[in-house]
């Protein structure tokens, strides 16, 4: 952060209660004259740390970083000068690549306004104006925080508030395999029937409720074959086919599995496990 291109910056560093010592201890570390620091007794949650991150900013314009992503060097000039030239705005909706050890995967900005039925348009922190945050009320905290930046993005649209979009890359977002998304599947299904509740301005068909729906089967159908559990595999991939999704060779091969007598299904996963290895280590 500190090695920006732009010095136009003023920082907050959150650290929440539950965190370990180790995470405490580099927090107390930390210091810099354009930092300003905080921290709670208690878990809260990272929606609330966020909250307060905002409510201590000195700035009207709030870019949230977690603790395990990266800005990139020019992320803040890039930013600054689409504010300066754009000054009606109440947000940017910017382009940011996925990481993770030998991955790398660019997220651009879509348009398409039907992508909003499954996810945001663009990086999900994307920066905001921070008056933006209050007039809806904070972020949507339910419980195991799914879909709040999500939650805040259809907002954004029903109330037609005027933002900007760059597609430059402003953000380098870690790829997480333990979020509570993750450790969180099978409540999924509840969360977007919420989601779908909450915003009836957009979710006005029938068309884009059975998307979201169905995305959600899907997915969990997917992560959870990966996983090797099959039962349940089948089980989403059925609802995602039941709810209308058009052909997938996928979600069938996953009910074939299903039914694979129990050897050679071990066997089948361990073919493949192999053909993975080879791929990586041949680069094919």
């Amino acid at each position: 952060m500190i090695k920006q291109t732009s010095n136009d910056w003023f920082a907050v560093m959150v650290l929440d209660g539950g965190s370990d010592r180790k995470t405490k201890i580099n927090f107390d570390a930390i210091s810099h004259s354009k930092l300003n620091k905080f921290k709670f007794s208690q878990n809260q949650g990272n929606y609330f740390c966020r909250e307060k991150a905002i409510d201590l900013a000195n700035t009207d314009w709030y870019f949230h970083l977690d603790a395990d992503d990266v800005l990139p060097l020019n992320a803040v000039e890039i930013i600054c000068e689409k504010i300066e030239s754009n000054p009606k705005v109440s947000y940017i909706g910017g382009s940011y690549k996925l990481f993770s050890k030998g991955h790398e995967e660019l997220r651009p900005v879509y348009t398409d306004i039907e992508k909003l039925c499954i996810k945001p348009l663009f990086l999900p922190t994307s920066p905001i104006k921070k008056n933006l945050l209050k007039k809806f009320g904070g972020y949507y905290k339910p419980k195991y925080y799914f879909h709040s930046d999500w939650d805040f993005w259809l907002s954004v649209y029903e109330e037609n508030v005027e933002g900007v979009h760059i597609d430059e890359v402003i953000y380098l977002r870690r790829l997480r395999q333990d979020s509570s998304t993750w450790k969180h599947l099978d409540d999924l299904p509840y969360a977007i029937e919420k989601i779908i509740e909450r915003h009836p301005k957009y979710f006005h068909s029938f068309e884009r409720k059975n998307k979201a729906i169905i995305e959600v089967f899907e997915k969990n159908a997917i992560h959870y074959r990966k996983l090797g559990k099959r039962v349940i595999a089948k089980h989403y991939a059925e609802k995602a086919l039941e709810l209308g999704h058009s052909y997938s060779t996928y979600l069938n091969d996953i009910i074939k599995e299903y039914h694979m007598p129990w050897v050679y299904y071990k066997y089948f996963r361990f073919r493949k496990f192999i053909y993975v290895i080879k791929s990586k280590f041949y680069g094919n």
